[in-house]
C-alpha cells in the first residue's frame, strides 16, 4: 500500500514538472544573416586608427595603451605607446605576425595567438571576423535571464583560424553578440569574450570587452576603446624593412 501510494506521489511530482523547452532551430539564411548584421570586425571601417587600453583584472600588472593601424583584411600594425615600449610594433601580414624594435637586425615572427596583456590575444585585440573565416554549423534560439538570443555554432574554415570553434551568441532584439565562447577541438572552452559596452550609433562598434582565460584559472582583463577614427592609412606603415613611415609616428 506504501509503495502504491509512493508510486503514485512521484508520479503527481512529475506532472507537476515542466518539461524542459527544446531550443528552437532557425532556417541557414537567416543564421547567416544574423551573424552578417552582428560580426564586429567585419563591419568595422576597411581603414582606421584606434587607441585601446588593455587593463588585467585579476593580476598587479599595469594596463598597457596600444594603438592599432589597420588597412584592409591584410594589414595591421599595433604601436606600444608606454613610455618604455617607444619604437616596438606588431606588424600583421595576412597570416604572419612580426615584432619589432628599435636596433634589432631583423624581424622576429611571432603567432599571432601570442598575448599582449593578461588574457587579451592579439588576435583578440584586432578583431576576429567570424563571417569570414568561419561556417556555420549550427543555430537555434533560447532564452538566458528571461532575454531571448541567437546562439550560432561556428566552426573554422582552415587552420589558420584564430579558434577551432566557435560558440557565438547575439542578443535577438539588437542583432549584437553578448558573447563568444572560444572552443577546443575537444569542445573544452580556451576562452570568453564578453561584449559588455557598445558605442552609440547603428554600427555596432564595442566600446568595452572583457576576455576570460579559461585554461589559466579564469584569468580575466578589460579591453577598453579609447577612440577610433576611419582613414586613409599610408602603405609604408606596413613596410616590413623600411621603417620610415613608422619613425614619423614616434615623432608626432
Amino acid at each position: 500500500m506504501c509503495s502504491r501510494r509512493l508510486s503514485a506521489a512521484i508520479l503527481a511530482v512529475l506532472a507537476l514538472t515542466p518539461a524542459p523547452v527544446a531550443a528552437a532551430t532557425i532556417t541557414p539564411e537567416a543564421a547567416a544573416e544574423i551573424l552578417r548584421r552582428s560580426d564586429v570586425a567585419s563591419l568595422a571601417p576597411e581603414s582606421l586608427r584606434a587607441r585601446l587600453r588593455i587593463t588585467p583584472l585579476d593580476e598587479k600588472a599595469e594596463p598597457m595603451e596600444i594603438e592599432v593601424w589597420r588597412s584592409g583584411d591584410a594589414k595591421s600594425l599595433v604601436r606600444f605607446l608606454g613610455p618604455k615600449e617607444k619604437g616596438k610594433y606588431l606588424l600583421r601580414l595576412d597570416a604572419v605576425v612580426w615584432f619589432l624594435a628599435p636596433g634589432a637586425r631583423n624581424p622576429l615572427k611571432l603567432s599571432a595567438a601570442r598575448r599582449l596583456r593578461g588574457s587579451a590575444s592579439l588576435d583578440d585585440v584586432l578583431g576576429i571576423r567570424y563571417g569570414r573565416d568561419y561556417v556555420i554549423e549550427r543555430a537555434e534560439e533560447t532564452v538566458e535571464a528571461g532575454e531571448p538570443l541567437v546562439v550560432l555554432d561556428l566552426a573554422a574554415r582552415s587552420a589558420d583560424a584564430p579558434y577551432p570553434r566557435v560558440r557565438y551568441v547575439v542578443r535577438r532584439a539588437t542583432q549584437r553578440p553578448i558573447r563568444a565562447e572560444h572552443l577546443l577541438p575537444s569542445g573544452k572552452t580556451s576562452s570568453v569574450m564578453e561584449f559588455v559596452e557598445w558605442e552609440e550609433g547603428a554600427r555596432p562598434v564595442a566600446r568595452r570587452l572583457v576576455i576570460t582565460d579559461r585554461l589559466r584559472s579564469g584569468i580575466r582583463t578589460e579591453v577598453t576603446l579609447l577612440e577610433m577614427e576611419e582613414r586613409k592609412i599610408p602603405d609604408g606603415l606596413f613596410e616590413l624593412r623600411n621603417p620610415t613611415e613608422r619613425r614619423r609616428l614616434e615623432g608626432e
